[in-house]
Parts: structure tokens; sequence; C-alpha cells
């Protein structure tokens, strides 16, 4: 018997921002229990720039991981959760402590996993069943080489990179996500029934609905991200390279070109589509068109940066791309996620390096920095915080 249990959202035609208090929180200690190769450490950060310093192997990537788990109640790495408990624990838990600026109240988050999937998220001591609670007081902006994928992956790799940006900036499409994933997965299940003539077609018509009301908020909701996305990326861009390269990126929707669409030309787009090629979906069991079946084309002069472009113009790319997000998130809350640079140094030069830098450090940016050898970050900053990190254990140098 097909069932779904749909927490049914109001559907918000717009972008919404976080209600509330708006104001800068920094995160000020990191407490790793059982986490990866760490048994028991305890950090503490300052509100500047933090700088961990290591060989490969030792622990920084997987301390930066957990910070970004702390923010999201996801890892960056696509590792199952039962893969970030420590070989020989039970268990793992993740503690963040965060202040805000001119308070003397700190704020807790902590994640508790352990080998038998219980999951627990305490806020302040309170115990939440979303995971979408956390992105109210920790947001950051991960920087890291594996971020060519975002221009080199496949359409998963960029549609998944949309989507954990916008859950940290709307709640509301958090929900829309979710529970989009849920009637796609009932929905394909039905297909399947009905071409195996266990259930009728028209059973069909109320999951639709469904795919056609969510899949269309979430592509306009996309579309309006990318509005205030891709000027403040192109504008970076410019700024890189003294103004010779004009990057742009463009949402390309498997059902055709939408362009300035309304959520209701996109809906009754939607509609067209569902029934003309309802048939063809039957025949192959899958929902074929609908926003998880959408792709990202970045351009740079014109030309598509996926195949024509060089790995240097793709990584200077992604740096538009990530000091956008940091701009975009400032506009949205009025404050600066925390930034996480995992050993992005050594692959930018002296005038991409200065200039990260040099943003960081005008807007008071909290920022973890990984890398091999200190000898590879900029003056500005060889003077900030420095950690050594070896074999699981957090050293301040």
């Amino acid at each position: 018997m097909l069932c779904v249990i749909l927490n049914h959202v109001k559907i918000i035609r717009y972008i919404t921002l976080y209600e509330g208090e708006v104001s800068t929180l920094h995160l000020l200690h990191l407490h790793l229990i059982n986490y990866r190769n760490y048994n028991n450490q305890e950090l503490h950060l300052n509100r500047g720039i933090n700088i961990l310093i290591g060989a490969n192997g030792q622990g920084k990537t997987n301390l930066l991981e957990s910070v970004y788990y702390l923010s999201t109640g996801g890892n960056f790495r696509g590792n199952k959760e039962m893969e970030l408990i420590k070989w020989d624990a039970p268990y793992f838990r993740v503690t963040g402590q965060m202040k805000k600026d001119g308070s003397d109240r700190m704020h807790e988050l902590e994640i508790y996993v352990d080998r038998e999937k219980h999951k627990q998220l305490k806020i302040n001591g309170v115990k939440y069943k979303s995971m979408s609670e956390l992105h109210n007081y920790l947001r950051v902006v991960l920087f890291s080489p594996d971020d060519l994928k975002i221009i080199k992956g496949s359409p998963a790799e960029r549609r998944r990179y949309l989507d954990v940006v916008m859950c940290q900036l709307d709640k509301n499409y958090h929900r829309l996500i979710r529970d989009y994933d849920r009637i796609v997965v009932q929905r394909n299940n039905l297909l399947k029934e009905v071409q195996y003539h266990r259930q009728h077609k028209s059973q069909l018509e109320v999951w639709n609905q469904y795919l056609i009301e969510y899949g269309s908020q979430i592509i306009y909701k996309r579309l309006q991200f990318l509005k205030i996305l891709v000027p403040m990326a192109r504008k970076v861009q410019q700024t890189l390279t003294d103004e010779t390269e004009r990057f742009t990126v463009t949402y390309h929707c498997s059902m055709g070109a939408i362009g300035d669409f309304s959520v209701e030309q996109i809906k009754n787009l939607f509609q067209t589509i569902v029934e003309q090629k309802q048939d063809e979906e039957l025949v192959r069991g899958t929902t074929l068109w609908g926003p998880h079946r959408d792709d990202l084309i970045f351009y740079l002069n014109g030309m598509d940066l996926k195949r024509y472009g060089s790995q240097g113009q793709q990584r200077t790319g992604i740096l538009s791309l990530k000091m956008a997000e940091l701009q975009v998130f400032y506009k949205w809350f009025g404050e600066y996620p925390l930034l996480l640079l995992d050993d992005v140094m050594s692959e930018l030069d002296d005038g991409r390096r200065h200039y990260l830098i040099e943003m960081v450090k005008k807007n008071e940016i909290q920022t973890i920095i990984t890398g091999a050898n200190i000898e590879l970050l900029t003056e500005e900053i060889a003077k900030d915080e420095v950690f050594s990190v070896s074999e699981g254990k957090i050293i301040t140098t």
C-alpha cells in the first residue's frame, strides 16, 4: 500500500528570511568526542582567523567537517553518519558554543549519533527533531578543492550545492526539498505499480498535483536566489581578472526554457509536461521532469566553463561563487557566516590569496583555515591564531 507522511507547509511564493533578532554569533568553543580520529578534543577559537597546520591525514579536514556538521546536520564529504564515529567507539558527540557580540549569553549546539542510528539534536539543552533549527545559530560557507565538482561534476553535484546554500538561507526551502523528495519517491513507486497493472493510472493524479505544487515552488526559489548570487559572483570575477572575464550562471530546467517565469507560469508549464509526458514516465517507471532533474550551467565570456575552461579558470569561478555566497548571507541576515577554507590557499595564486584574505579581514569574518605548511599562507595571516594538528590532537602554537 502506498502512503506518505507529509508535513504540509504553507507555500510561500517568494524567498523568505528567517525571523528574529539578527546579530553576529561567533563559534568560540568546539568539543569533539569520538568524532573521526578525535577521541576527546576541545578547541577554543578566536573571532578572527584561526589556522590549522599539519601533515595530510592528521585530522584538519575532520575538524572542519565537524563544524560544517554542526551547522547543517550533514557532512560535506558524503560519508554515512556511521563512518563519522571513531572506529572503536559506540557513538560520537559534537558540541559547539557560540556567543553574540555584546552579549554574555552563550548558545550551545550539540549533536549525538550512535551506532544504533539514534541521532539527537540539542540547542541550549532543549531537544529538537529538525536539523534545520541549526541554521538559526551557525551558518557556514565552505571552500575546498573538491568544490571544483560544482563545475566539473554531475548535475546532482550542482543541485546539491544549490540546496545546501539555500537551506541555510530559507527554512521554507528546506521543508519544500524534504517533502518534494518524499513525493518523488512515492510517485516513482506508484508509476511502477501502474506499469505492472497493480494500481490504476488515475491514482497518479493526486501525486501529480503534489509534484507540480512543490516542484514549482522549488524552481522559483532557485531562480530568485540566482538573481541575487550571480551578479555578485560576476562582480568578484571581474575584480579578480581586471574585468577581462565575464562570469555567469544559468538555470537549466528539465522542462524547457523558463526565463523569468512567475511561479504560476512554472506550474502551468509543469502541468502541461506532466499531462503530455506521463506515458513516457510510465514506460520508464520514474519521474523524468522536475527540479530533481535540473542543472546549472556556468559560462565565462559566453563559453561553457565545464567543457572549455581551464582548471585555473574553473577554480577562479568557484572562488567568485564562494565570495558571492558570503555577500548573499550578509544581505540576508546582516552578518557574515563562518568561513571554512579547507586546504585551498595552496591552490590559489598570490593575487587571489591576497584578495581572499583582504576580504576576510576587512569584513571581520570568522574563518578557519587548514594547510599543510605555514609557509603557504600569506604574511597577512601568519600572526593570527595558529594550531598544530597531529594524529587527532590539537596544540596551540
